[in-house]
This record gives C-alpha cells, structure tokens and sequence, in this order.
C-alpha cells in the first residue's frame, strides 16, 4: 500500500513539475530525480531531444553525482544512440529502458539498480511504463511550446519593427534594457520566465500605439482631451494584437498596466500600489529610465545623477517605492555604472 502512495505522489510531482518549469533542462533534471527516487535506482539517463541551438539534453545521476551534456548526437553514446534510434521499450530485471514517443521521437530513459539481485517488481515495472508514456506526452508539448515561441519571436520582431518605422515615441533601446531588466530581476529573485515576460513587454508596450494618427503621435502642442483619450487607449489595443498567442498571456497584463501610477491617478483602470500588476510597476520604472537616459526628439538626455534624483522624487507618486530602491541599487552596480558610461 505504502508503494502505490508513492507512485501516486509521483504523478502530482510529474504534474508539478510540467506546470513549473519553463525549460527542458530543468525538467529533465526534475524527471531524472524523479525516477530515481521512485525505482531506488543507482543509475539514471535522461535523454530529451530540443529544439534550439542544440540537438540533445542529456542528464546523467549516478553516485550521488548529476552531469548535464549538450550538444549534438555526439553527446550520446554508441548504445544510446541504437537505444534512441531503435526506439523500442526493453524492461530487464535490473534494468529498464523506455523511449519518448508521441508522433515522434522525443528523447528516451534508461533506470538501472546496482545489483542484478535487486530486481525491479511488477508495480515498479507498471509504473515505469505509466509514466514513461506521461513525460512522452510532456515533451511533445514542450516541443509544441519551442515552436510556437519561435513563432512569437518572429512575430515581436516584426512587430517592433514596424514599431520603430511608424511610432516615433517608440525608441526604447533594447539591449539597454535587456540588461537593466536582467540585473534588476536578478536582484529582485524574479524567475526566469517573469524575466523573459517583462523583456518581451519592454519591446511591446507601445504597440497600441500602432492604430493612433500619427498626426497626433507627432503633435508638438499639448493634447486637447479628447486626443489624450485617444492616446490612453493604447495599452488596451496593444493587449489586443496580442491576446492570441499564448505565450504572450504573462505579458499581457504587463502591458495594459504600464501606464498605471502608484498613486492610482493612471490609466487605463485607475491602479495603485499593489493592484498594479508587479511586472507593471517594473517596467513603468525601466520605461522612464530609459527616457530619461538616451532622451527623445521632445526631451534632452539628463545625466544619472539627475536622473535618480528625478526616480527619488516620484517615490509613492508615479513608481513603487521599493522598485524604486531596487532599481537605484542596480544602478550603483560596477559593471552596470560602467556600461551606462560607455554612452557618453
């Protein structure tokens, strides 16, 4: 009884860690412990076909001791590679292995216990099989998912720009704020997909702006209230050019937020403090940064120092005090001081 508790804990843990992870490599690592912990196995290998700039993910727990390899087919052996290219479930006493098959070839699993002695049973054996076929079908989403972001990825590309042809209030420079995005996340113990969201948002933000006149995106003279409407829009229409992919969901509210204030006195929903989505608030700090560093044709370029006093004085005003003293802080950062001097 105590072992089919287990094995039914395991198919929460499977679940979890398919819902969890973002990249292949995290979860082959996740189902290699997994089986080992399962079948009391002293050796594991977990091979995953992906879907990047490297053929195989390979990951190796023996001995207490983890090795991940990447590469191409090389990265497997003369037998791994028969085991993956013959595809074929072999169940030994002390021994199993089992491909990753859903329409193709995914990847495949080899559990191993020291002694020949030590035999895996019929329920081990059952559920090695069960749940073989589970992470088959994991994978092949996986798979799906790579392919749909090269998809997206594609899609934010052209996107921007035609951003950048047509929008002249769009001039975020992206490899700046990339890397002040990946510093400040990192110092807020932000995961990597929350990363990858706000770094997709950064390069979207503006793309409602895409249906405005551009009359009135190059209008010099202040905005009657009526143009301002207009332009208030613009979160809501650029949430709408992406509300089909999914990959973009975490980026939506992120977007349709980022004009929000702290102090609740932003649209488009009238926001404040905590309401505001967190990505929201981030990007709203990194987006006046930006400004305010490389300037637009309206507005000069300050000088940082200027610039944090400008970020200290919207404190509990337009910004989240605490993005605010994480943001400052990454800013004093060496390499980070360093690369911003490098644009004067």
């Amino acid at each position: 009884m105590k072992k089919y508790k287990v094995i039914f804990s395991s198919l929460h843990t499977l679940y979890r860690l398919t819902t969890s992870l973002s990249d292949i490599q995290s979860f082959a690592v996740g189902v290699g412990k997994l089986y080992r912990n399962i079948l009391k196995a002293e050796k594991v290998i977990v091979i995953c076909k992906t879907y990047n700039a490297y053929g195989f993910i390979k990951v190796t727990l023996e001995n207490n001791r983890q090795t991940i390899k990447k590469g191409g087919i090389s990265v497997l052996t003369k037998r791994e590679k028969e085991i993956f290219r013959k595809g074929k479930e072999i169940i030994l006493n002390n021994r199993m292995i089992h491909p990753f098959i859903f329409v193709d070839n995914l990847g495949a699993i080899y559990v191993k216990r020291k002694s020949k002695d030590d035999i895996f049973d019929e329920v081990d054996k059952k559920w090695f099989i069960a749940i073989s076929e589970q992470i088959s079908i994991y994978l092949k989403i996986f798979s799906l998912y790579e392919e749909q972001k090269k998809t997206m990825i594609s899609y934010i590309k052209s996107l921007t720009n035609l951003l950048d042809k047509y929008v002249p209030t769009s001039y975020l420079h992206a490899r700046s704020v990339f890397k002040l995005i990946r510093a400040l996340g990192k110092d807020m113990n932000l995961t990597k997909s929350e990363i990858k969201s706000l770094e997709y948002a950064s390069m979207l933000h503006d793309a409602g702006k895409i249906q405005i006149p551009s009359r009135l995106l190059k209008k010099q003279r202040p905005l009657t209230e009526k143009e301002y409407k207009i332009i208030m829009e613009h979160p809501k229409t650029g949430v709408e050019l992406i509300k089909d992919l999914a990959a973009l969901k975490p980026v939506a509210p992120i977007i349709l937020h980022h004009h929000e204030r702290y102090d609740g006195t932003g649209y488009p929903s009238g926001l404040k403090k905590e309401e505001i989505p967190l990505g929201s608030r981030i990007l709203a700090v990194i987006d006046a940064f930006d400004a305010m560093f490389f300037g637009r044709p309206y507005k000069k370029k300050m000088k940082l120092q200027t610039i944090e006093r400008e970020l200290k004085k919207q404190r509990g005003k337009q910004f989240d005090p605490k993005i605010v003293a994480y943001f400052l802080k990454t800013l004093k950062k060496k390499k980070i001081r360093k690369y911003l001097h490098s644009f004067y």
